[in-house]
């Protein structure tokens, strides 16, 4: 977690209605993309990486398939570090505004 603050992630609660628990969220606007981990426990999480308007930050559970540039689930730590390692996305520049 330590390590997502430092890279700049902002952490907050949020409930999950469909499966009525709440889930830790880190979230950071990066070059044009919006990069999400929900933690739901140190065994179940999920990330994924959308370009910045392509998501609803009020609802961020729900994720269109088709726009989803990066996703993946599992044990929290595990998609963290693989989410962090990513390169940026092509099409967005280091300059562009967040």
């Amino acid at each position: 977690m330590k390590l997502l603050l430092r890279s700049g992630f902002q952490r907050s609660v949020v409930h999950d209605a469909v499966t009525r628990v709440n889930a830790v969220m880190f979230r950071r606007l990066w070059r044009g993309t919006n990069e999400t981990v929900l933690a739901y426990s140190e065994s179940e999480a999920l990330a994924y990486r959308v370009r910045q308007g392509d998501v609803d930050p009020a609802d961020p559970f729900v994720v269109d398939p088709d726009v989803t540039l990066w996703q993946c689930g599992g044990e929290f730590l595990d998609v963290a570090i693989q989410l962090l390692e990513l390169p940026p996305a092509e099409e967005h520049s280091t300059f562009e505004a967040s």
